[in-house]
């Protein structure tokens, strides 16, 4: 899964960074829409396949790294401006002023997001040391879905601002290339830090899933509370959110 998790990665974010150039920073509708349907996946996704797994290893200590990844969430978003949620907002960033902030954050946020995916490696290491609780860890691919679909309007965005500073759609899509390694970077670092853990690995994997799981919380609620455009219901929002979180309680199921 490693290798296709890395390219499917890398080449949501790459789209993502096509088309932010090609819109120039446009929103459309269709844009939204697919934004809306990442953040009920992602929420959904959350709720009912990692939490549970989180509070099963770390039980009360589960909410206490669950808040830890929310709070750091709040934090790079006041530097990101909130791009993760698919906001461009050129005029608070001066042209030709590269920013700085807004990049680091989504970088730091990409890598974080990355560490839980690292999560098949923790299930050999758990096997390997003698456990015979039988662990499933067949959210990996709704995960790495999960991630992927939300990397297209967060990328988008980024694209958007860049080329809004370089004017220069080569430069641009060099910038987005390196941040779309951000989430790979994350997923080996993760796996890094499991093969070391030891018999602890198990632990160490729901602490990295739980701080996740507490970014991908506040991203999904702001996207869905947000999905809603002065106060209007727009159908094509709410089948996309209805439809990313039928898709994930459907996958429960089977």
């Amino acid at each position: 899964m490693t290798l296709t998790a890395v390219f499917v990665l890398i080449a949501a974010a790459l789209a993502g960074g096509v088309l932010g150039i090609t819109l120039q920073g446009r929103m459309t509708k269709d844009v939204k829409v697919v934004l809306a349907f990442s953040g009920a996946y992602l929420f959904a996704l959350a709720v009912l396949h990692l939490m549970p797994e989180i509070y099963h290893h770390l039980a009360e200590d589960a909410g206490i790294y669950i808040l830890a990844g929310f709070l750091i969430q709040l934090v790079l978003e006041y530097f990101s401006k909130g791009v993760e949620h698919g906001h461009v907002h050129k005029s608070d960033q001066v042209r030709g002023l590269f920013p700085t902030g807004i990049y680091i954050s989504l970088v730091l946020h990409s890598i974080i997001e990355g560490l839980p995916l690292a999560g098949e490696e923790a299930a050999a290491l758990h096997s390997h040391h003698g456990h015979t609780h039988a662990h499933d860890h067949s959210h990996g691919h709704a995960l790495l879905i999960g991630i992927a679909v939300h990397k297209l309007p967060e990328a988008l965005a980024l694209a958007a601002l860049l080329f809004y500073y370089y004017e220069n759609r080569l430069k641009t899509l060099a910038m987005v290339g390196l941040y779309a390694l951000a989430t790979p970077l994350g997923m080996w670092a993760g796996a890094a830090f499991l093969s070391e853990a030891g018999e602890d690995a198990a632990r160490l994997y729901a602490i990295l899933l739980a701080v996740a799981v507490g970014i991908f919380l506040h991203v999904s609620t702001t996207i869905i509370f947000e999905a809603e455009e002065h106060h209007k219901f727009d159908v094509k929002k709410a089948v996309a959110i209805l439809l990313g979180l039928a898709l994930v309680w459907v996958s429960t199921r089977f």
